[in-house]
């Protein structure tokens, strides 16, 4: 209930605040991700890697600089990890959290910034009535596993119900957006199974490592990458789609 209205008037303020904001998020994120591993962290990696592709974003030079920075920082990590340990690919966990964190984070800069507050908020909306009809609706109806394995208490009737509220947020959103309510209506539920996916993978990457939540900062809640799990899969969609699925025309 406060940290919720806090993170909204920075997407809307954005600019520096929400420049600042990000990376703070990235930074703890790649906190919580290192701390899944137990083994020497190459911190100045991470900061610099993690960093270095928020600033290509907030830029605009994903097109013409991403390559250049894929090559230099993959050359880096696999320098850094020879000379120091002599078992580089043991340490390319370093580079999955980058591009999952920093990676991924990075899309709230580039569709804020390319489609407005109003586009965020409708990502942020679908996200969080997928979880919220999910829960009520696995709580009251859950009966069929739908990934055991991974996290036990999730079921279909639960990822139906969240299909459904993600549904129902973007009929709202289709009539203030003046848009095909059937094209928004598509849109909410393929955003919001794939949310749904990035929630079983962070699970998943929790269980791999064997531990309960990534971080502790958020009473009730656990770390960073458990708040934001289903958004770093849902914003890059979202982004993707408008960016090449016309979905404004």
């Amino acid at each position: 209930m406060v940290t919720i209205p806090v993170f909204l008037a920075v997407i809307y303020f954005g600019g520096v605040y929400l420049r600042i904001a990000l990376a703070v998020l990235v930074l703890m994120g790649l906190i919580e991700f290192s701390k899944l591993y137990r083994q020497q962290v190459f911190w100045d990696y991470l900061a610099a890697a993690g960093l270095s592709l928020l600033y290509l974003a907030y830029n605009g030079l994903y097109s013409s600089f991403l390559w250049a920075w894929f090559v230099l920082q993959l050359i880096y990590l696999l320098t850094r990890a020879t000379f120091t340990t002599h078992r580089p690919l043991s340490h390319m966990w370093h580079m999955v959290a980058v591009f999952y964190v920093a990676g991924l984070f990075s899309f709230l800069w580039t569709i804020n910034s390319e489609y407005g507050f109003v586009w965020t908020l409708f990502g942020l909306a679908v996200t969080w009535a997928t979880d919220t009809g999910a829960y009520f609706t696995g709580l009251s109806f859950g009966r069929t596993k739908l990934a055991p394995e991974i996290s036990p208490h999730k079921t279909w009737e639960g990822a139906a119900g969240g299909l459904l509220a993600a549904a129902a947020a973007s009929a709202v959103f289709s009539l203030y957006l003046e848009l095909p309510t059937i094209k928004l209506l598509v849109l909410g539920i393929c955003l919001s199974a794939a949310g749904q996916v990035g929630d079983l993978v962070e699970s998943a990457i929790k269980r791999e490592r064997a531990v309960k939540d990534s971080g502790k900062i958020l009473p009730g809640h656990g770390g960073i990458l458990d708040r934001f799990d289903s958004l770093l899969f849902v914003i890059p969609l979202l982004y993707l789609s408008l960016k090449y699925l016309h979905i404004l025309s």
